[in-house]
């Protein structure tokens, strides 16, 4: 991003705070404080409309941008009771052509960005680490089964790692929700400890904040291309 697109980035937000009062915009800020692109999550399969609105809910309050949704069988539906807003605030990234496998295109996208491919799994194999030793050296991408199957082959085969969460009963696995609610709980915390600087840059504050914005004020879209349009000396009527 350039200097002066960013410093009319800035210009626009700065407006956009003008019809906003003191207690949303102070929540605003602390929840931009709070998020991280370090830590994402895959969700391959999902059908069950419960499940997949507790997952978006659960990955907003532990502060998450992203969230991507491999569509095969099963369309991801969630539920806006469940969810409670939560798709509102989150960058939800579907893959879902057909003939193709979406789950690698998902993989390589993410691959490509930075991200540790990291699968979780009840079986042990010589990838396998737990979540008090699992690296993060660099960002990680936890992948997420269908309920009952799992994760596909390709997940699996595709992964860099896999995650075996911790269990002490005869059952061998976790709902979806638990899982995600585990992992999330856990490596966010250690994210926060032992990363350097997992946060958003001011950069990406700035153009998350311009999201919001555009998406919680009523004509919010409009509003922004007229005022940079009044930057460029023409008239501006919000």
């Amino acid at each position: 991003m350039s200097k002066q697109d960013f410093d009319d980035l800035r210009s626009v937000n700065e407006y956009f705070q003008t019809l906003l009062n003191q207690e949303r915009l102070e929540k605003m800020e602390y929840v931009l404080s709070h998020r991280s692109k370090y830590l994402t999550i895959v969700l391959e399969d999902i059908f069950q409309p419960f499940n997949a609105s507790a997952t978006l809910r659960t990955a907003e309050c532990w502060g998450l941008c992203d969230i991507h949704v491999v569509e095969h069988r099963n369309k991801y539906r969630p539920v806006s009771g469940i969810t409670m807003g939560a798709e509102k605030w989150l960058n939800l990234h579907r893959y879902s052509e057909p003939e193709q496998e979406n789950t690698k295109t998902c993989i390589d996208g993410l691959r490509k960005q930075g991200y540790r491919i990291v699968a979780t799994s009840p079986t042990q194999s010589e990838k396998t680490w737990d979540l008090e030793s699992l690296p993060l050296d660099q960002p990680i991408a936890v992948l997420f089964g269908a309920e009952e199957k799992g994760l596909s082959e390709v997940a699996l085969a595709e992964s860099d790692l896999r995650l075996k969460l911790p269990m002490f009963g005869f059952t061998e696995s976790y709902n979806i929700t638990v899982s995600v609610a585990i992992v999330l709980s856990n490596l966010v915390a250690r994210i926060r400890k032992e990363v350097s600087h997992p946060f958003l840059s001011e950069v990406e504050k700035e153009l998350l904040k311009n999201e919001w914005f555009r998406k919680t004020i009523p004509r919010g879209e409009l509003i922004h291309s007229e005022f940079l349009k009044r930057k460029k000396g023409k008239e501006f009527s919000p």
